[in-house]
């Protein structure tokens, strides 16, 4: 029998292959590709237009006019690699194998892969150099203490109709110089970089002067982006200066902030001649990921960037929003470009642009590069408190940097780093890990129980489970109540990111120094009337909900985008207490005012978690919630997004006080984590929240518990799970096959429709404004049930 459906499958194939024509398969890789097309239209913030939005190509003013002319469709993802998290520098990929790359020969061939395929999908492609600058002096002067000024006016490419203007700022004194290179907004930096020696070489390749947007009609063959022209300006600016006597060739530096800090970087990934280079509060398409800057990461995510500056990038850029993982090329591959030449990060821990926990990883990644050339001093972090502006202390910093590796002052440079987590540092300091987790039995619903005393068996396994993943907690005591503060000592952080003023509530702080737990301080948003009297039930209490918010490390509970591109934290909260909820919130542990609180948890604790830490503090503010009167400790619910949502419903498995829990986008099934879905590795390897999971790792299947088990330990309370069907760190499949027995213990306690899982069509992991609608709706019914069963 078996040889007879082998025969018959070849047969089939072979019919197949000669005689159904080619336009049959292609047809199907067509509509896939007409079917992403539809559904990265729903996604993208459409493009906004202000002063400085400029036309995607020669012939297109928007990224929806490039798709019309052009016809083009996004690639066939459905064939390209997912990488989830960063793609591996030193890897090379044959035969759809990983090689690792063990010669700088392998090395300088997977550079010229990255050129090629950034300038595909991200920066567009650039003409060559085009071999005829000239040069005219427009202005020559100088200024006290002989310091000579001259603007300069370059001319090169066809016929040289393409001008660059340059201001030389030009020390006293014989030279060579090394030179401080930065776009015309910026001269006050080159000013204190001339005090300290440098040729300040200051070019018009910015908004406030920018020469490069005619190259697009000069050169209409190429299909260069804004950025992309910019730097390659800024690369006929070295050729100019090649030709100076003053000039130092071997120290040509160059730095600018947020959007010239990306192009900055481009300019040094290609072209060599550039010595060093500072990014400055670069983000989005310079120091951050984009893998990292999706809603999740409360960043400047990829669609949000493209609407409103669509021509700093190529229009396919467009295609990845919501499938960043399918992108071949990130950040992390352009910074490896420089190497081994100087490379400083410089950004803000907490500004609300960007997220510094991607900014890091990001570091680490490119850092493997200078490792492996033997010049791992060469790459630094320079990380500083504050907004998105930068001031003088910190430029000289920056400047420090070039003197260091340009050999002119005696110091080495300290990178001060925050997420300093590794996951094989952990297993070298828990030598006996692998062993405890052999005495862990691994717990599976079953498909039918046939009494709640024979889940219940399976119930006290699976808390057994969830505390020997989450660790053992430190013993401590509750915290006392000494009251709510209206006028607290506040926290100088949230001068740069505010906490929500909501509409109708009045914010009360709780903490530090009160019932939050472990010195947490926390905002009460509680709704009331024009008077501003609390507006509490008939009981004269209110309902609460403990809001967990996303993996927004730089901003904690203040940020969050919807699909409009908005900050989305204070609609959620204006919505739920317009339906009479209090809402108490508190930035999680090891974001935005914490960051610094979690940077050494592991040598304080080294035999807890910080998924474990995480629960306790929201079992804090239940707490305090206990000990405010006004408050209705019967009715406490739980909202988790993405990694919130992970935290309260671990949270409401081991604390019976919870009344209900919605979540969205909160978690995939561990047991099925693969190449696409590192859902477990996310925990253990990549943040560090559970460390014990990646005992597992290669493994994934013998899993003490999964997220099937953990919500089953939650019944019969209710729960929301909103999973939006384009999530990309969500196996959707394997998490409706996970979600079956758990369907079947809530029809055990006669609960069934107290378990609601819904799949938001055409949504990526973001928690949109039609989500905050259908979550009051949710907290809203359970609350008026439980109200009328009393």
């Amino acid at each position: 029998m078996n040889s007879q459906k082998k025969i018959f499958t070849w047969c089939l194939f072979l019919f197949l292959f000669l005689f159904v024509p080619d336009s049959a398969f292609a047809q199907n890789t067509l509509d896939r590709q007409n079917q992403y097309l539809n559904e990265i239209l729903k996604i993208n913030i459409e493009q906004r237009f202000r002063a400085n939005t400029r036309r995607v190509s020669v012939q297109d003013s928007t990224w929806k006019d490039w798709l019309h002319r052009t016809g083009e469709l996004p690639p066939d993802f459905s064939k390209m690699r997912s990488i989830p998290m960063l793609p591996e520098p030193l890897v090379q990929y044959k035969d759809g194998k990983e090689v690792p790359i063990t010669t700088e020969k392998e090395w300088e061939k997977k550079r010229e892969w990255i050129k090629s395929e950034y300038q595909k999908w991200i920066s567009g492609h650039a003409p060559p150099a085009p071999g005829n600058v000239l040069a005219e002096i427009l202005k020559d002067t100088f200024a006290e203490g002989g310091n000579r000024v001259q603007v300069i006016r370059l001319s090169f490419g066809p016929q040289h109709k393409a001008k660059m203007t340059v201001e030389l700022l030009i020390p006293n004194g014989e030279g060579p110089f090394p030179v401080f290179m930065t776009q015309w907004n910026h001269r006050d930096w080159a000013q204190l970089a001339v005090k300290r020696g440098y040729i300040g070489c200051v070019y018009a390749g910015a908004d406030s002067k920018d020469d490069t947007d005619s190259y697009m009609f000069l050169y209409p063959e190429y299909d260069f982006s804004a950025l992309m022209r910019r730097a390659w300006g800024a690369s006929r600016v070295v050729d100019y200066l090649m030709m100076r006597a003053e000039v130092n060739k071997q120290q040509i530096a160059i730095t600018g902030h947020s959007r010239n800090g990306k192009q900055s970087l481009w300019a040094a990934s290609f072209d060599e001649r550039i010595a060093a280079v500072i990014s400055s509060s670069s983000s989005t398409g310079g120091d951050a990921p984009w893998r990292y800057g999706d809603p999740q990461y409360a960043s400047e995510t990829l669609d949000y960037v493209t609407a409103w500056n669509a021509h700093w990038f190529h229009p396919r850029l467009k295609f990845f929003s919501g499938r960043e993982d399918k992108l071949p090329v990130d950040q992390n591959l352009l910074g490896a470009l420089i190497a081994p030449r100087p490379l400083l990060y410089h950004y803000s821990l907490v500004e609300p642009g960007l997220n510094s926990w991607s900014n890091e990883q990001n570091y680490y990644s490119v850092k493997k590069v200078y490792d492996f050339l033997g010049v791992p001093d060469n790459i630094g972090v320079l990380t500083r408190m504050g907004a998105h502006a930068v001031a003088a202390r910190d430029v000289e910093q920056t400047i420090d940097f070039l003197d260091i590796h340009f050999k002119r002052i005696p110091l080495k440079w300290t990178n001060n780093l925050y997420y300093t987590y590794d996951y094989e540092k952990w297993k070298e300091n828990h030598p006996n890990n692998q062993e405890n987790a052999k005495q862990v039995s691994l717990v599976s619903l079953k498909e039918n129980y046939s009494t709640i005393e024979d889940f219940n068996q399976d119930k006290r396994k699976i808390l057994t489970n969830l505390n020997w993943i989450l660790g053992e907690e430190p013993p401590s005591v509750r915290a006392a109540n000494v009251g709510t503060w209206n006028n607290p000592r506040r926290d100088w952080i949230e001068k740069i990111n505010p906490v929500p003023v909501v509409k109708g509530a009045k914010e009360i702080y709780l903490g530090p120094y009160s019932a939050t737990g472990d010195h947490v301080p926390g905002v009460l948003y509680c709704p009331t009337d024009e008077d501003g009297v609390l507006k509490t039930r008939s009981n004269g209490k209110l309902p609460v909900i403990v809001y967990s918010h996303q993996y927004a490390h730089s901003t904690g509970f203040v940020k969050g985008y919807d699909k409009t591109g908005s900050r989305g934290t204070k609609e959620l909260f204006e919505s739920l207490v317009k339906r009479g909820f209090a809402v108490l919130a508190i930035d999680m542990y090891g974001f935005g005012t914490r960051i610094w609180e979690a940077k050494n948890f592991y040598l304080r604790y080294p035999n807890w978690s910080k998924m474990g830490k995480m629960i306790r503090d929201v079992k804090g503010c239940i707490d305090a919630i206990e000990d405010l009167d006004y408050l209705d400790e019967d009715h406490v619910y739980l909202l988790g997004n993405t990694i919130g949502g992970s935290v309260s419903l671990m949270t409401a498995a081991l604390d019976d006080r919870v009344a209900g829990i919605a979540t969205v986008a909160a978690f995939s099934p561990w047991r099925s984590s693969d190449s696409q879905y590192e859902s477990l590795r996310t925990y253990s390897h990549l943040h560090g929240f559970i460390p014990r999971l990646g005992t597992f790792a290669d493994n994934p299947q013998n899993t003490p518990i999964d997220f099937g088990e953990i919500i089953a330990a939650v019944a019969p309370k209710p729960i929301l799970i909103l999973t939006p069907d384009l999530d990309r760190y969500t196996d959707i499949q394997a998490l409706k096959k996970m979600m079956n027995p758990v369907h079947q213990v809530y029809s055990l306690y006669g609960k069934q429709d107290q378990l609601t899982v819904a799949y938001p069509a055409g949504e990526i992991n973001r928690m949109t404004v039609e989500m905050y609608g259908e979550i009051g709706a949710f907290f809203g019914g359970l609350y008026e049930v439980r109200q009328r069963s009393k």
